[in-house]
């Protein structure tokens, strides 16, 4: 990873943080992108401690203009991408989850920004980034497990089941150019949001966001494309709807 210029989304917290703090421990300079600076501001120091270099991009990949300047200001720091790993997404806010619900119960603002973040922003962001990818750069997304399908979570199913196909059809395109993309479905994962928003279940087996971490880079370190790597623990052990 040394002299590598890796961009992380959702690198305030849980797997986003994780995996930008494991890029950094491994040599690469991290662009750390969310819309929290003061957690961001938190994982640059994290990377830090670890002996990695971090640069905070404070961005609101439900707006198209927040992204835009978002990769003005990239372009601005390095003349390099070369890893890209989309991990934001919207499943809930500060006081309240938007899964286990019907859709009619969600306010049509919540489904809106999930798939902007989930699926519209990855795209745009690697619409803009490409220029600055050469071969052998990656783009990582990631996705999730939905053992019982979406029901009570139709817009953050959408939004996962639109990254995957995203995946498929953009390696395929980025093929001949030899910039791999690939996607990594981790099964429930112990962030500090599924703590808080779901104590109950806090002891039962599951992954944890340094496990995701690990194979998000084993994966970018495979030099390989098209794979979708499925992170299983014993909750989703009887199946994954893919």
């Amino acid at each position: 990873m040394t002299n590598r210029f890796a961009v992380v989304t959702g690198a305030s917290a849980g797997i986003g943080r994780a995996t930008a703090i494991e890029l950094g421990r491994n040599g690469a300079t991290v662009a750390l992108v969310a819309r929290n600076i003061e957690k961001l501001e938190e994982t640059k120091r994290l990377i830090e401690e670890v002996g990695g270099k971090a640069i905070v991009f404070e961005a609101d990949l439900s707006n198209i203009d927040s992204i835009n300047k978002l990769i003005e200001s990239i372009k601005q720091q390095t003349e390099k991408v070369d890893i890209l790993v989309n991990i934001a997404g919207i499943w809930h806010n500060e006081t309240q989850v938007f899964v286990n619900r019907n859709i009619e119960e969600i306010d049509q603002n919540v489904i809106v920004d999930t798939l902007h973040v989930g699926v519209i922003a990855p795209i745009i962001l690697v619409r803009g980034l490409l220029s600055l990818m050469n071969k052998g750069s990656n783009i990582l997304n990631l996705s999730g497990t939905f053992i019982y399908g979406g029901k009570q979570q139709i817009p953050y199913y959408l939004s996962k089941r639109g990254i995957e196909d995203f995946t498929v059809a953009l390696s395929e395109e980025l093929l001949e150019r030899e910039i791999y993309v690939n996607c990594v479905s981790p099964a429930d994962t112990l962030t500090e949001a599924y703590k808080k928003n779901f104590p109950e279940d806090i002891n039962d087996p599951m992954n944890v966001p340094e496990d995701v971490a690990k194979e998000i880079l084993s994966v970018i370190n495979s030099n390989r494309t098209g794979q979708f790597v499925l992170i299983r623990n014993k909750q989703t052990s009887d199946g994954y709807h893919k």
